[in-house]
């Protein structure tokens, strides 16, 4: 019950104050008044054309309007007991104004005066951070959401920069290029493909992160900051597995810092130094696949200018068999088999 009223004292002051700063609002998107400038009469005299009486300041102004031109016609001053009431009149109007709006003000800070100071003390249950056993913290549901939207926001740079996806697609496209073929197979089926040979690759870690992180965290007995440190260890140890010594002590050094062994080493030095390594690892696995279909293309040409068919462009006869040698040798199988081999996962 202290927390239904402490929210429902919480919500109500938020509607005050919207409603609060929607009236402030309204009295400043007052149009400003034009400095004595009024359409006193018009009278038309044609289509077009018309004779129109205006008061500016202390004068009166007869304008010939048409449609192509306005004319003064004639200029005089206007009465001046007539202008002195029309000031005064404006300005008990502005007056009015801002008196009323001095006035809701007061009544607010009156209203305000007025609540308990029980109310101020409590403490809203929207945002809580409780300290619990083992020295983590147990935040409220709102601020873990808001983490969570956090966290999937870097989702995408985590695949990349944090799993074997960037090694598995790198190699898929250069095998394509290799093959010759420009689209095919088209993009979104080779990340298709890369996603889910990480997923078959990443199975052991992210068991290990469920098991380790996450179900104790469901089950209360760990709060947000242990379930991270736990959850981070199975990939990081994965990362360090992959990556190369050179990578990590560049970036060590590039740190300033040293440590005593690897699994000290920060995730902010060991996420780069696992995507070079993985890049560099992958353009070695294409460098070896480019080799077989650089030969076929070597022999197709070399055929082509013995028999005298310069002119013909040496891919219309590779590409077939550059397709029917990978098929024949299955290659999918072949590729896909070695690149899984080709991680480090005890």
């Amino acid at each position: 019950m202290e927390q239904f009223g402490s929210s429902g004292l919480f919500l109500i002051l938020s509607a005050f104050l919207a409603v609060l700063v929607g009236i402030i609002a309204k009295f400043w998107r007052k149009s400003p008044v034009q400095a004595g400038l009024t359409i006193r009469n018009t009278l038309p005299l044609g289509h077009r054309e018309r004779l129109v009486e205006i008061w500016y300041k202390e004068e009166s102004i007869l304008l010939g309007v048409t449609s192509h031109r306005i004319t003064v016609i004639s200029r005089q001053l206007r009465d001046a007991e007539e202008s002195v009431k029309k000031r005064a009149a404006l300005h008990s109007t502005t007056t009015g104004g801002d008196s009323s709006l001095l006035s809701l003000l007061v009544v607010c800070c009156l209203l305000a005066l007025t609540l308990p100071n029980a109310a101020f003390a409590q403490t809203i249950p929207l945002f809580e951070a409780l300290p619990i056993k083992g020295g983590g913290t147990n935040y409220s549901v709102p601020v873990q959401t808001v983490l969570l939207l956090t966290a999937l926001s870097f989702l995408p740079i985590m695949l990349m920069l944090m799993t074997s996806f960037t090694r598995i697609l790198i190699v898929l496209s250069l095998l394509r290029q290799a093959m010759g073929l420009v689209t095919t197979p088209p993009n979104a089926v080779l990340v298709g493909l890369a996603l889910f040979v990480t997923s078959a690759i990443m199975a052991p870690v992210a068991e290990k992160v469920y098991v380790e992180a996450w179900q104790p965290y469901v089950a209360g007995r760990i709060g947000v900051d242990q379930a991270v440190e736990r959850g981070v260890v199975p990939v990081k140890a994965f990362m360090l597995r992959q990556t190369r010594a050179e990578d990590l002590n560049l970036f060590v050094r590039l740190s300033g810092r040293t440590y005593a062994s690897p699994e000290e080493v920060p995730m902010t030095s060991v996420i780069p130094a696992f995507a070079i390594s993985e890049i560099r690892t992958a353009f070695l696995i294409g460098f070896v696949i480019y080799l077989p279909f650089l030969a076929i293309d070597f022999a197709v040409a070399s055929v082509l200018t013995a028999l005298g068919m310069v002119m013909v462009s040496p891919i219309t006869f590779s590409l077939p068999l550059k397709l029917i040698v990978f098929v024949l040798a299955d290659g999918w199988a072949m590729l896909i088999g070695g690149l899984v081999e080709s991680f480090k996962m005890t």
